[in-house]
């Protein structure tokens, strides 16, 4: 697949988004944050205490009640969210078995989907590649522009990866420290990974880490699966699998298949409850064959919470 091809699918998808009629507002996609501050939507009413900034006192609705008790009104600031998505762009992530289903396109699509519905509500989009280092970083912007570039960037490091493989591992702590480090205001992440270094070692993560990042933004998981990968035309003799993290071969009979398989879905099930109940980040896994509808599903179920 060449780079026109992914930017005609992009295209697709960003035609795909309607709007009912023309903005008026140069902040037509602005929606309320979690964040509360001097904003027009009012939350609520209480009474003013002592020690709390003078400037927040309702005096119109305090006067009734002066000097006895002050009110003061709770407001809901309308802020731009930025959203960071992280892109797992490790060797494992950007092999592909078929040209036209694979693990990268996938990411491709999601980045796609995600990034240019967050830029049809003017919120900026930012990415943040790594392997077993910082592959990129690109800092959250306004626009389609910024994710068609994003895109790009992804395409050439696979393009690059394919002509010259390094076979680079994954290691999501690399991510989480530079997140921590760098990311200070509230952030959506968006974590784009096919969660290989996990599921071969589950104590390569500090949970109580990722629980502390997740407290701070609002963190999630896309995780990338590619059935083609363990699908055999024959349960007869035997085939030679390698891990695409470790790069170690085994040869195996071509009945096991599937059974590798099983186990391999059990222990990213594993995962995904450590995920929710030890670090509060929901999770989804998606194919190229399920993700249409299974996406729209995952982020539903959030909202409805």
């Amino acid at each position: 697949m060449e780079v026109d091809e992914v930017f005609a699918r992009f295209r697709d998808i960003k035609h795909g988004i309607r709007a009912r009629k023309r903005s008026t507002s140069v902040h037509f996609g602005e929606h309320k944050s979690g964040f509360k501050g001097a904003g027009y939507d009012i939350v609520g009413v209480e009474q003013w205490r002592p020690g709390q900034p003078l400037k927040d006192v309702a005096w119109a609705l305090s006067l009734r009640t002066f000097p006895e008790k002050l009110y003061k009104i709770e407001r809901m600031e309308p802020k731009e969210l930025r959203t960071l998505v992280v892109c797992d762009l490790s060797y494992s992530t950007l092999f592909q078995i078929s040209q036209e289903s694979n693990k990268a396109l996938l990411m491709l699509d999601l980045l796609g989907n995600i990034g240019l519905t967050r830029a049809n509500v003017r919120d900026p989009v930012g990415l943040l590649g790594y392997s077993d280092r910082i592959e990129m970083y690109l800092r959250p912007k306004l626009g389609t522009s910024q994710v068609f570039y994003m895109a790009q960037q992804i395409f050439e490091k696979m393009k690059l990866e394919r002509e010259f493989p390094t076979r680079r591992t994954a290691h999501l702590k690399v991510a989480l420290d530079f997140m921590i480090a760098r990311l200070k205001m509230r952030y959506s992440v968006i974590v784009l990974t096919d969660l290989v270094d996990l599921v071969n070692d589950p104590d390569a993560i500090d949970f109580k880490v990722l629980s502390t990042l997740a407290s701070k933004h609002d963190m999630m998981v896309l995780i990338l699966d590619d059935p083609e990968e363990f699908r055999v035309k024959s349960r007869l003799g035997y085939i030679r699998i390698s891990d695409m993290e470790t790069g170690k071969q085994t040869v195996i009979s071509a009945r096991k298949a599937g059974a590798i398989r099983r186990r391999i879905e059990e222990s990213r099930e594993s995962l995904q409850y450590k995920l929710k109940y030890q670090a509060g980040i929901d999770s989804v896994v998606l194919t190229p064959e399920n993700h249409i509808e299974a996406l729209p599903k995952f982020l539903i179920s959030r909202t409805a919470r």
